[in-house]
């Protein structure tokens, strides 16, 4: 069972972290967990704040502003913890979650694309892929009534068959537990004439469509431990699409409250390629995303043995990345 004891929401003072920061509020409350408010000040900015010479009450200032934001976004100093450090804002913001021994870090996206993506989203994606506890991220569009939507139900998971959907999944069965919730899982069988156009396709991709959607389901379905239905009311679903498309689709379809993603490891050399599903809905998505990575110790998706035969295939089949 996930408990959430400690929330951490790291914020900027931009709209984004307020929305942010409501949300945070919402899910203490629901919790009853305790809100830490951090602002990591980036290193450079601070140098030349403190060459231009600066206030001699700088830091007084800035933890009254940190208050008077607190404040508008519906909490009190009173019942918050803050936090005001300079340094490397990511690794900062990820030193404080190891420190305080955060269960959840809250933080809003700004829906940017393009450099202005690249230099003023880039925190909370740095965060999202290299923390080691679920983050929540809050779109632009996301609704700004968050204490009417706790707790969250429907709830949509979506799935690639990878290790870090895996543990997307356990999450997502113990957040549906917390509220009777319904639980979608879903998969995006994207067929590979989208991306190849007029190329042949390869031997392996010649094989129906159907076998393939009912091979994707069985591999849903086995993943479901067995008391699931006892601890929330889960159903799921396979569907032909881009991946992101399909996430946020069927999200608005099916007014979703929650969207519950794994988020894969990357190295240095393909950051710039911060899987482009992940980064689409959590800037495009109607409701919060949650996004959780695998572990060390995090179990493989399972298959059926009916599945075995078609293993080969669905590796290769372009699916959700």
């Amino acid at each position: 069972m996930m408990m959430i004891h400690r929330i951490l929401c790291p914020v900027d003072f931009s709209e984004a972290s307020r929305r942010a920061l409501q949300y945070a509020f919402a899910v203490a409350r629901w919790h009853e967990a305790e809100v830490t408010v951090v602002h990591v000040e980036d290193v450079l900015l601070h140098a030349a704040t403190v060459e231009a010479g600066g206030h001699p009450d700088m830091v007084e200032r800035q933890y009254q502003a940190l208050n008077d934001f607190i404040e508008e976004a519906g909490g009190t100093s009173r019942n918050v913890r803050l936090h005001i450090a300079s340094g490397r804002v990511v690794s900062g913001i990820l030193e404080h979650a190891t420190r305080d021994a955060s269960d959840l870090i809250v933080m809003g996206t700004n829906g940017r694309s393009g450099l202005a993506r690249a230099v003023l989203g880039s925190v909370t994606e740095g965060v999202v892929r290299q923390a080691a506890i679920p983050v929540l991220t809050i779109p632009p569009l996301a609704d700004v009534r968050p204490f009417e939507l706790m707790p969250f139900d429907p709830i949509l998971c979506a799935s690639d068959f990878s290790p870090a959907c895996r543990s997307a999944l356990d999450l997502s069965i113990v957040m549906g537990q917390e509220a009777d919730a319904r639980l979608i899982l879903l998969h995006a069988l994207q067929p590979p004439h989208v991306n190849q156009g007029s190329l042949p396709l390869p031997a392996s991709a010649r094989i129906e469509v159907a076998e393939v959607r009912k091979d994707a389901l069985a591999r849903l379905r086995h993943a479901l431990p067995s008391d699931a239905v006892f601890r929330c009311r889960p159903e799921a679903i396979v569907v032909e699409g881009r991946p992101a498309d399909a996430i946020l689709e069927t999200a608005y379809r099916e007014d979703v409250r929650l969207i519950v993603m794994g988020v894969q490891a990357r190295g240095a050399l393909d950051r710039l390629l911060f899987g482009s599903t992940t980064r689409r809905v959590m800037q495009a998505a109607l409701c919060p995303v949650l996004s959780i990575r695998a572990g060390q110790d995090a179990k493989p998706w399972p298959a059926p043995a009916a599945a075995q035969r078609q293993n080969d295939v669905l590796e290769n089949w372009p699916m959700l990345t």
